[in-house]
């Protein structure tokens, strides 16, 4: 149910911070049971607060980027996510070749996968669908389907359910530890209505789940400690690392094929899809390539170039526009960091610094080098790269990865394979700031499916 704040102490056995996709598919899981869950919100019914996502820019995008994609309001990010979807695939979890690794592999998720896409009101096939084109080419579309605004299809359900209760206008702003740090004992955070800051006291036995977004996690993370001590969660010194971005080159690429990509598309149930092609893992390693994906669109016949190659070889060509969407090898230089101004709530204002560098930028114009020379070696057509498109019309897709990274280690990274934050027995974070890389794909899938393999690690802890 909706209640108002705020509280005393904690008497649920679940404590989640955030009702984005993450937060609430933890909730929602958890309260499928007979324990209760607490969910703490900053927004609140009717009302968004913008006014807390006020991060200042460094490098190539800017505050006023972070902001739009760092959505304070009952259902988070889901308000703004655009529908599009997939999986990654096994070398986007470990890709040696350019030292990518994550402690999971795509096969733990997979069942988690296939739960998440009937989630976001998908079909099972966009888990797995793909098709073997030429030249080490694989076709993997993007699901399209209408966005799924968790609010409006699971408000109902939260108002009604007698296992759940949600607070909106209640931002958390700080952890407290026992003195052996090894479990989280109190949770700060303000109440919006009366501009007050109020304190749950938690025992080793509640779990707490930070789901506050990429940017949120990391900045309650850094926040400091009025006694000087290490902020909660920090120990590793590793939290607000590694911000990561889709780096987006729209039209980056004019590309001439002896077929139309319809005769490859998904099956009706699919739902509405974008052809997009990718490097398999063979072609991946050879040329030492990380995620991009191609996405081709504007099919026409009428081209200088599809007229020229359909004359000379007596069959039919086909012209496409191409859109890159890549990743971004993660950098510890880049990463969220508090500057000296609070906001109201008293957290300390996040700065963030994100830089697409040299290897980024090389990786993407060396994947359309490499389909172009396999074009050519099959006779499959030509490709014009255009240069200033990618180069010079740096676009993003809204996705903010990393910053409280998955690790083995708890030297270098935030939280372990199961998503506990490394030291602590009731800390565990949802949502994509754990990802250790971004891979090509929009992140929402697998955001969902993280979440419902941590409900699941957590209500087997009790």
């Amino acid at each position: 149910m909706f209640v108002n704040g705020p509280l005393s102490d904690a008497t649920h056995d679940y404590v989640v911070i955030g009702l984005g996709p993450a937060g609430a598919t933890v909730a929602l899981e958890l309260g499928k049971g007979s324990k209760r869950v607490l969910v703490l919100e900053s927004g609140a019914e009717g009302r968004s607060r913008g006014e807390l996502a006020n991060s200042i820019g460094y490098g190539h995008y800017s505050g006023t980027y972070w902001n739009a994609h760092s959505v304070r309001a009952l259902g988070g990010t889901s308000s703004v996510w655009s529908g599009w979807c997939t999986t990654p695939r096994d070398i986007d979890f470990d890709n040696p070749a350019v030292g990518v690794s994550w402690p999971i592999s795509r096969s733990d998720l997979l069942p988690y996968y296939r739960k998440a896409a009937d989630i976001l009101d998908r079909h099972g096939s966009i888990v797995d669908f793909e098709k073997s084109l030429f030249g080490g080419f694989l076709y993997r579309p993007y699901s399209r389907h209408t966005p799924t605004r968790f609010i409006s299809k699971y408000a109902d359900v939260l108002k009604k359910s007698a296992t759940i209760d949600v607070v909106g206008g209640c931002t958390v702003i700080g952890f407290d530890a026992a003195d052996s740090r090894r479990f989280v004992q109190a949770v700060r955070y303000f109440d919006h209505a009366s501009g007050t800051t109020h304190q749950l006291r938690i025992t080793a036995a509640q779990s707490i789940v930070l789901a506050a977004g990429g940017i949120g996690n990391a900045q309650l993370l850094l926040q400091p400690r009025s006694d000087g001590s290490v902020p909660v969660g920090n120990e590793s010194g590793q939290a607000g690392k590694f911000i990561m971005e889709h780096p987006h080159f729209y039209d980056a690429a004019e590309v001439v094929l002896d077929e139309d990509l319809d005769r490859h598309a998904p099956p009706v149930e699919f739902g509405r899809s974008e052809h997009t092609l990718v490097a398999d893992s063979t072609l991946s390693t050879r040329h030492r390539l990380f995620g991009c994906s191609l996405t081709c669109h504007g099919m026409a016949t009428t081209h200088e170039l599809t007229e020229y190659l359909s004359r000379e070889s007596g069959r039919p060509f086909y012209y496409y526009g191409v859109d890159l969407r890549a990743e971004m090898l993660p950098s510890p230089s880049n990463r969220v960091f508090l500057t000296g101004e609070r906001d109201r709530t008293g957290l300390y204002r996040p700065g963030v610094r994100c830089v697409v560098d040299a290897r980024d930028f090389m990786n993407a114009e060396t994947t359309l080098r490499v389909f172009g020379e396999a074009l050519i070696q099959s006779k499959k057509g030509r490709i014009r790269i255009l240069n200033d498109r990618i180069y010079k019309q740096l676009r993003g897709g809204g996705h903010i990865m990393g910053t409280t990274t998955m690790g083995s280690r708890a030297s270098t990274s935030v939280v372990d394979r199961n998503c506990r934050v490394h030291g602590y027995a009731n800390l565990f974070i949802a949502g994509s700031s754990v990802f250790s890389s971004g891979g090509y794909a929009n992140p929402t899938l697998t955001i969902v499916a993280l979440a419902l393999r941590l409900a699941e690690q957590i209500a087997t802890r009790g």
